[in-house]
């Protein structure tokens, strides 16, 4: 599972572009909120995904792609088998060296996040839909086959992408307004809040004062922008860790409970076989086959 801030390289430092491609055959793939300033378009080739994008929730199937711009929110989970594909890289990587026209008009608002790529598969037509999925089709088996050119093609495609998305307006202005992005931020910090405190109890009171909201306000606002509740968030990341601890560590699964800061093993047990639909001795003898 990913950091809630991701700020690692992702490809080289010479090329800020990475494919990561994951087959899930048990439908337990899950990545909670992050946010990071790399772009991410994402291609389903088998399977279904449900993401999570500052709240709103969107089903992505077999054949279907969406975006991720620079500074969202998200979360992805799988729903029951599925195999995809995510394409991360830094916006800055598309600048020239030598500023243009091209640069000015066309690459620099992308970059500077001035111009937005929209999220859903169901904004474009159906013959950019299937554009935009061989240029991704494309890009994701130069990564995996990294032959003499693979770094130019790769460029290019993205390229085309681009041109298509400005040829038939497919972009959206950024129109944040300076309040909203501070309030985010605060949700960003709240965030990270619980993901360094997660083996410790947490309280409503000390997440809405990190917005200086009042908790009543501050639950509504979370629920807007995350999609579920503070108290469904806290407890979806602490089974996220103990899977991760029931797949990598002997320990007693009642010493995992209390690791990740459920203090009531009865509780912990119903809550994880409500979001992974089997117990976590039943998750652990699958993860160890």
């Amino acid at each position: 599972m990913h950091p809630y801030h991701e700020n690692r390289i992702h490809g080289t430092s010479v090329f800020h572009f990475e494919v990561y491609s994951h087959y899930d055959k048990d439908g337990f793939y899950f990545v909670s909120q992050h946010w990071h300033e790399e772009l991410e378009w994402i291609y389903v080739e088998n399977g279904i995904l449900h993401l999570t994008i500052h709240g709103k929730s969107i089903i992505v199937n077999a054949g279907e792609f969406c975006f991720i711009n620079s500074g969202e929110l998200h979360e992805i989970k799988s729903i029951g088998f599925s195999f995809h594909h995510a394409i991360v890289f830094n916006p800055h990587f598309l600048d020239f060296a030598i500023y243009d026209a091209c640069q000015h008009n066309f690459i620099r608002p992308v970059t500077n996040g001035n111009l937005l790529f929209p999220t859903c598969f169901s904004t474009f037509s159906e013959e950019d839909r299937k554009q935009v999925l061989f240029h991704m089709q494309e890009i994701i088996k130069l990564y995996h086959e990294k032959s003499f050119c693979t770094l130019l093609s790769i460029k290019i495609h993205i390229l085309h992408v681009i041109e298509l998305f400005f040829k038939k307006n497919y972009f959206l202005k950024r129109t944040l307004f300076l309040k909203r992005k501070d309030s985010l931020n605060q949700l960003k910090q709240v965030i990270e809040y619980i993901h360094k405190n997660i083996t410790e109890p947490i309280s409503l009171q000390a997440l809405a004062e990190i917005c200086f909201m009042s908790p009543n306000y501050f639950c509504h606002y979370f629920k807007q922008e995350i999609g579920k509740t503070p108290v469904t968030f806290i407890n979806e990341y602490r089974i996220e860790k103990a899977c991760e601890m029931l797949s990598a560590s002997n320990l007693s699964i009642s010493d995992i409970s209390l690791s990740v800061g459920f203090d009531n093993f009865s509780y912990f047990i119903r809550k994880f076989r409500e979001y992974k639909g089997i117990t976590p001795k039943e998750y652990r003898v699958l993860c160890t086959k």
